[in-house]
């Protein structure tokens, strides 16, 4: 078995993955749109690559990390994409947050060219992910799961299936826009608490100890505070509001109606409007004062 990984992307995610993998001895070749960020990487013993198509030979697995639905289509469909180069058995896994739709097309159009397809988000900071601590969501055929299987424990705490492609995008996206209501309903505490002249750190500590905390109010619950929306950022409110978008998107294909859902997608909408997408998700209390 090859020991070489294609990895498509070098944001923060992406990055704490390819230092996990290279720590456990496995070969990466790698592509960004902006190169200088390779650097970290390369230093560390990656290969850069030109292209996504460059990024994918003699490689056995072929991993993405990207932002959205328009940089994803780009790595593997767009001009010197990777599926112009990609060998067919070669194993994608797709870790990037996207919506469903394009997931499925994704799947489609990679069953076409017989390219086992993983669709892999994952829920964790990077931190987590450089110790191998990253859970994947998966939705892939079970045989393909258990191919990728060495890879994938090699950099995670948890690997759940939930069924075929498409399914670890529903979790997924489900999940983070639980976050981004937990993030908005921490963002009202604050602001009232604030307003009424509650001592701030108090209401903070109250919270954090309290049976009602949750991991995404907790991690944004500081910045609230402070008012420093600029350092420590682990995921912007831009990626949040695409995310709760892409949710949104999903439950308007199942027909299901999700009103809390949707009002928290309207704040982080309506902040990154405001120029705030990437400052930190605590931002959005900036939104909820005024």
């Amino acid at each position: 078995m090859s020991n070489t990984i294609g990895f498509l992307g070098a944001g923060r995610m992406a990055s704490a993955m390819i230092t996990c993998l290279l720590s456990k001895g496995y070969k990466i070749r790698v592509w960004n749109r902006s190169p200088e960020k390779l650097a970290p990487l390369t230093d560390q013993g990656a290969i850069a690559c030109e292209t996504p198509a460059d990024t994918v030979e003699s490689c056995e697995f072929v991993m993405s990390f990207m932002a959205d639905d328009i940089a994803s289509r780009h790595v593997w469909l767009g001009d010197n994409g990777a599926l112009d180069a990609i060998a067919p058995g070669t194993i994608a896994i797709e870790c990037s947050t996207l919506s469903h739709a394009f997931v499925r097309e994704l799947a489609d159009i990679m069953d076409a060219q017989n390219i086992p397809y993983i669709d892999a988000p994952v829920t964790a900071v990077p931190e987590q992910v450089a110790r191998g601590e990253t859970v994947f969501l998966i939705g892939a055929d079970l045989a393909v799961l258990e191919r990728a299987r060495p890879v994938l424990e090699s950099v995670a705490s948890k690997i759940i299936h939930f069924g075929p492609a498409g399914s670890g995008t529903v979790y997924k996206l489900m999940n983070n826009l639980i976050g981004a209501v937990h993030i908005a309903c921490a963002a009202e505490l604050v602001a009232i608490a604030q307003k009424a002249g509650l001592d701030s750190e108090q209401v903070a500590q109250t919270f954090l100890s309290g049976a009602l905390a949750s991991g995404p109010a907790s991690m944004t619950l500081p910045g609230m505070i402070s008012g420093n929306h600029n350092e420590g950022i682990h995921f912007t409110t831009a990626l949040r509001a695409k995310d709760a978008s892409y949710a949104m998107q999903l439950a308007q294909e199942l027909q299901q109606a999700v009103p809390v859902g949707n009002a928290a997608c309207s704040v982080f909408e309506h902040a990154t409007e405001a120029g705030m997408g990437d400052l930190a998700q605590s931002a959005i209390i900036d939104i909820l004062k005024n």
